[in-house]
């Protein structure tokens, strides 16, 4: 029996009303998302940015979080609703990254807000922290994989997984004050390249309460960070500053 164009409009009419709801309750949301942002941008005095021309995914390219994206055919990872600002010195951002996950059969989006702070006068090894799972005690046991632990500081070595090929700097960056600092926070992913960190909560879009809080926490970490980086800047300073003198003294006593 064949089908004439009455026996399937219904059911395209029907496919095209709930296409059409969807894409109109999305274009609401997104709406609402930004204005929710703006006012977020004026409680913690940080600009929005309407001009999406930053390259933010191409900057973050090296990053785990900005190379998880799968697709056969091309990438639309995409920042959205972006807040900059500058906090002791240094740049930072607050926004939106989403990437599409494919594994061939499905596919889904995933949204999440991520800190971005750059500064051009500091250093951080490679690194990655997250909450651990038993999962990485796993493969730790069966030699598969390590992280960086501090036996004097065994509750922050449980509760974290810290990865980094260049162990003995990320030691010299935790500094007990820094360890006491993320131990008390909620679990939340940082990654660290040399002048730059990200943190974020995996596959969470956070509300604007939500944002604010982490923001602030963000933000807490970095001026502890800085502060560390400062005080290895004296150090190697007071160095150069006694060299000169240790060689003049050396001098006169030929």
């Amino acid at each position: 029996m064949l089908l004439t164009i009455f026996d399937v409009l219904p059911v395209l009419l029907t496919f095209a009303g709930a296409f059409t709801m969807i894409y109109a309750w999305k274009a609401r949301r997104a709406k609402q998302r930004k204005a929710e942002t703006e006012e977020l941008g004026r409680q913690l005095n940080l600009m929005a940015v309407t001009d999406h021309s930053l390259g933010l995914t191409r900057q973050l390219q090296s990053f785990d979080l900005f190379s998880r994206e799968r697709s056969a055919w091309f990438r639309n990872g995409s920042v959205a609703n972006i807040l900059r600002g500058e906090v002791d010195g240094t740049q930072v951002y607050l926004f939106d990254y989403s990437y599409v996950v494919s594994t061939g059969k499905s596919s889904r989006r995933i949204t999440q807000t991520v800190f971005f702070a750059d500064d051009k006068n500091w250093y951080l090894p490679d690194f990655r922290l997250k909450p651990e799972t038993w999962w990485h005690k796993v493969l730790a046991y069966i030699g598969w994989d390590s992280d960086v632990n501090f036996e004097e500081n065994k509750e922050f070595s449980d509760k974290f997984w810290l990865n980094s090929e260049f162990t003995d700097l990320i030691r010299e960056k935790f500094t007990p004050e820094i360890r006491d600092f993320l131990t008390e926070q909620p679990p939340v992913h940082i990654e660290g390249s040399n002048y730059y960190l990200i943190a974020y909560k995996p596959n969470k879009m956070l509300s604007p309460g939500e944002a604010e809080t982490f923001f602030k926490q963000c933000c807490d970490l970095l001026v502890l960070l800085k502060k560390e980086n400062k005080e290895q800047l004296l150090d190697l300073a007071n160095i150069k500053m006694t060299a000169p003198k240790e060689e003049a003294v050396q001098q006169k006593r030929r």
